[in-house]
């Protein structure tokens, strides 16, 4: 199918700023990771019709974002962690966040359910059998709240949306047929008004997060040549994701967060909804002591790069931890002058901004590690 783009805006940036409350913080998840409208070609709803349902989405959040009590949301003063800081520092905070974005997160779920079950009447109406899980005192209540109106004929509920079902149907059913980890958020690409999931949607909201486009644009253009492969969404418990891998090792492997890479080579680029510099871009390094122990065979750039961004060894002994006798020697390995630890490196190769340097930087560094694993 053709794909066709269109920009909307969707309204003020407020990556890494202040809001004005707790709610606006944790909805603004919602708006930040909403990409541009990109229709399909299909009879089964026109680009109007798709283009009224992504609105009508939209339409969602920023109606909650401007009065979260449209989901009986509280007020709460806004309030966020700093980029390293741990959670047990700020006790609660992070649960209140999650648990807003779960809110929003159940209804839209919840309004997937009745779309997908929902016979249309007519060009604007479902209807659904009033026993249908998914209809509760509840969420007919609150979608009220957003222009749907319910009416209950015997046996039988009514919707009557603003907007031509079709669209929302269509938008339902492509988001149901997307297999996600867990399968039960088969409502994530309905959430986001995703109908071309082939659309570089995940790319395009990132690379606006972090503002200066250019150099992002290149890793990913750099990334895409080279046969990496993008994997939006890996887990939905790891929220809105964005990465680009290249296997060194089992192919069926679990991908997880990229500071506990082992065997892939790439980027893993996630919104940190609790932070208050939410998007980060971290390296995915497999076999770093590999890596480390070919450093003679590094350019001067690559070198320089990891002497300078990786962990010098400082004696905390966490890699011996389990010798009982203290003659095990450290892991550490040497790079020139510098004793540089192996483990978890993706936390040091861990970014809240990147330019061409660092841009730059991590495509020679992912090209070496292509050049020493590419036959592993």
């Amino acid at each position: 199918m053709k794909v066709m783009k269109g920009r909307i805006k969707i309204m003020q940036n407020m990556i890494n700023k202040d809001f004005d409350n707790l709610p606006q913080r944790s909805i603004y998840y919602f708006l930040a990771t909403y990409p541009s409208f990109y229709p399909v070609e299909t009879e089964k709803a026109n680009e109007y019709e798709q283009k009224s349902a992504y609105e009508f989405i939209l339409g969602i959040y920023k109606n909650l974002y401007g009065n979260p009590m449209l989901l009986n949301i509280k007020p709460a003063p806004d309030d966020c962690l700093n980029d390293w800081q741990l959670q047990k520092e700020k006790a609660g905070l992070a649960p209140k966040i999650r648990g807003i974005i779960a809110k929003v997160d159940n209804f839209v779920k919840q309004l997937h359910q009745i779309i997908t079950d929902g016979i249309p009447s007519d060009e604007n109406a479902l209807i659904l059998g009033a026993d249908n899980p998914a209809v509760t005192k509840q969420v007919i209540k609150q979608i009220e709240n957003f222009g749907i109106r319910a009416d209950k004929i015997e046996e039988k509920i009514i919707f009557i949306f603003p907007v031509p079902v079709r669209g929302l149907k269509l938008l339902a059913q492509i988001s149901s047929d997307i297999p996600l980890v867990p399968e039960k958020n088969v409502h994530l690409y309905f959430s986001r008004g995703v109908f071309d999931p082939t659309a570089p949607w995940t790319r395009e909201i990132y690379s606006n997060m972090f503002g200066n486009t250019g150099p992002f644009e290149k890793l990913f253009d750099f990334l895409e040549i080279n046969d990496y492969k993008r994997v939006d969404i890996k887990d939905y418990n790891h929220g809105i994701s964005l990465d680009y891998i290249k296997n060194y090792g089992p192919p069926d492997e679990p991908l997880k967060w990229a500071w506990a890479e082992r065997t892939r080579g790439g980027i893993e680029v996630v919104y940190s909804e609790i932070r208050k510099n939410q998007p980060s871009i971290t390296m995915r390094i497999p076999y770093f002591t590999e890596v480390l122990k070919n450093a003679d065979k590094m350019s001067g750039q690559v070198k320089n790069f990891v002497t300078s961004v990786s962990k010098k060894c400082d004696g905390c002994r966490y890699c011996v931890q389990t010798d009982k006798t203290g003659s095990r020697p450290f892991i550490y390995v040497d790079v020139d002058e510098y004793k540089i630890c192996p483990l978890f490196c993706g936390f040091q190769y861990t970014w809240k901004t990147i330019d061409d340097e660092l841009a730059g930087n991590i495509i020679a560094m992912l090209e070496f590690i292509d050049s020493i694993f590419a036959k592993k």
